[in-house]
């Protein structure tokens, strides 16, 4: 077996934040007979990149057509992978025979179907169109909202919100236009009667603590984020205060101190204060406020795997040409 000597040429950076890249270990990798390409790479992320988990593709194509000839996802378990740096060991089977020149292509995608949650968030208006109203409030949403044909939360009869009402109307509002742009007739595997059971668990009707943050996994669509640090704009929230009220709208960004500590949070959601839509800025006791860290939750909707990954694409790179000859019979070749 001879070594195989690649080069990766970055190709460009997509998204938001700041600009993340692959580099190929050693620029080396190995073909074996009949015909499987291995190497590893490392993927270096910034933290301040808006995605904070990500998932990658490996992907060997033809260099001619970009007919695709083979691909593994890599996803951590569907839990995404955290932190500034990965790296990832990949094996992929090529064709024994054939003449086409190949190249590998790699990918850092969204994990998390936040783009779409903050593209949603910010079509709501914010002019006192819909108020707040908690008791006798109904579902507290802003129009119907349906799931998979089936009703699930009816508008009120006035156009007035609710913390928990609004986050769930942003939250399926958004799922649901995802689904449709890219095929889906599901939000995972949930059925309607699922949907109803979610919902509860949303409003907080059978969970009295974690409300959004124990839905979203508890129904296989998402997980908790408990690292403060790893929160990121679209994130759901549920807060409790030392009043004992509660909270449940969309995380944005944290408020830290001059020492970076966090001592509170921008929000955005249905509440009193800007009597209804709007975002607010409110303080955790650390930071003279009544917010309790300790009862403070954070959930994370996790989108599908289908064309918005690409269509997403935080980073993508490809290698420089691969010649391929029959690899039935020529055991190996060298590029340098």
């Amino acid at each position: 077996m001879r070594r195989l000597i690649l080069s990766l040429v970055l190709l460009g950076s997509a998204g938001v934040g700041a600009a993340a890249d692959f580099s190929i270990n050693g620029l080396d990798a190995a073909y074996s007979n009949p015909g499987t390409l291995d190497f590893s790479f490392t993927y270096n992320k910034p933290a301040t990149t808006d995605e904070k988990r990500v998932v990658f593709f490996a992907e060997l194509h033809d260099a001619n057509t970009n007919a695709l000839i083979a691909k593994k996802i890599f996803d951590n378990a569907n839990n995404g992978y955290t932190g500034t740096g990965q790296n990832i060991a990949v094996s992929l089977t090529c064709p024994p025979t054939g003449t086409q020149p190949l190249n590998v292509q790699l990918y850092a995608v969204p994990w998390s179907l936040n783009r779409k949650v903050v593209e949603k968030y910010k079509t709501y208006p914010a002019d006192g169109t819909f108020t707040y109203l908690w008791g006798g409030g109904g579902y507290g949403v802003t129009q119907d909202i349906y799931y998979k044909g089936t009703l699930i939360a009816p508008k009120p009869s006035g156009n007035t919100t609710y913390c928990s009402g609004l986050a769930f109307d942003c939250a399926i509002t958004a799922f649901n236009e995802y689904n449709t742009t890219y095929g889906h007739a599901s939000i995972g595997t949930m059925t309607t009667s699922q949907m109803n059971s979610f919902r509860l668990v949303w409003y907080g009707v059978t969970d009295a603590e974690k409300l959004a943050a124990k839905a979203i996994p508890q129904f296989g669509i998402g997980l908790e984020i408990t690292d403060f640090e790893e929160a990121q704009e679209g994130d759901w929230v549920q807060l409790w205060r030392t009043s004992g009220s509660g909270h449940n709208p969309m995380f944005l960004s944290w408020l830290r101190n001059p020492s970076g500590e966090i001592v509170g949070m921008r929000y955005w959601g249905s509440q009193g204060s800007t009597n209804g839509i709007g975002i607010r800025n409110e303080y955790f006791t650390e930071g003279g406020g009544t917010m309790m860290k300790s009862r403070t939750y954070l959930g994370r909707l996790r989108k599908p795997r289908d064309q918005g990954d690409y269509n997403w694409a935080i980073s993508q790179q490809t290698s420089a040409t691969i010649p391929h000859s029959s690899m039935s019979t020529v055991s190996g070749w060298t590029l340098y």
